[in-house]
């Protein structure tokens, strides 16, 4: 098996010459500034679309046929608990104090009373979910958008939050999970 930190450097590598690579699908200066590596976006979104249609969709439509709702609303709330995490850390980047206290109140509660997560009594007891990521984070230090970019099987994005999702998953709780095959598994059911 390949350990997951292999796997997110031939990533980040594929990404960076990617990158490197869009500077030849640059727009002569004609087309939208949002989005100088149309020509990179645009064979992207087809692989996605491909992909999407005869391997995600399929899969999507098999899990939900074999999956009952209540299993499957008590695997969300289960992803979303250990999201929490994230937005903890999120939200103290921010300078949001009063959303962190929320986001830890969120995290004991349905980790203790919600059985680790499986029921959602937090948001029953009125403390609302707000979903924070990396890429929030750095808008609030001023960081811009950044050109439009349609990334390899997450869909479309900008450069900044692109950034923030590999932040976001480098750093993400499923990722101390042993063996590493529970670790594909948690974001295969993560992602469906």
């Amino acid at each position: 098996m390949i350990p997951m930190e292999r796997i997110a450097c031939a990533l980040v590598l594929m990404l960076m010459s990617a990158f490197h690579g869009v500077a030849a699908f640059a727009d002569d200066g004609g087309g939208d500034p949002r989005d100088p590596w149309e020509g990179f976006n645009r064979a992207v979104f087809a692989f996605n679309d491909t992909a999407d249609q005869y391997v995600l969709q399929p899969v999507a439509r098999g899990y939900r046929k074999v999956t009952p709702t209540f299993v499957d609303q008590s695997l969300a709330n289960v992803f979303n608990n250990i999201g929490e995490i994230k937005n903890i850390g999120n939200d103290a980047l921010q300078g949001k104090g009063g959303d962190v206290l929320v986001s830890i109140g969120r995290f004991v509660i349905n980790t203790t009373v919600g059985v680790l997560g499986i029921f959602d009594v937090a948001s029953y007891i009125g403390l609302k979910r707000d979903s924070e990521d990396f890429g929030q984070t750095l808008a609030v230090w001023g960081v811009g958008n950044g050109p439009y970019i349609m990334l390899p099987l997450l869909g479309p994005s900008t450069l900044r939050d692109g950034v923030g999702r590999g932040v976001d998953s480098y750093t993400a709780v499923t990722r101390g999970i042993d063996p590493e095959s529970a670790q594909y598994g948690m974001t295969l059911l993560d992602l469906l």
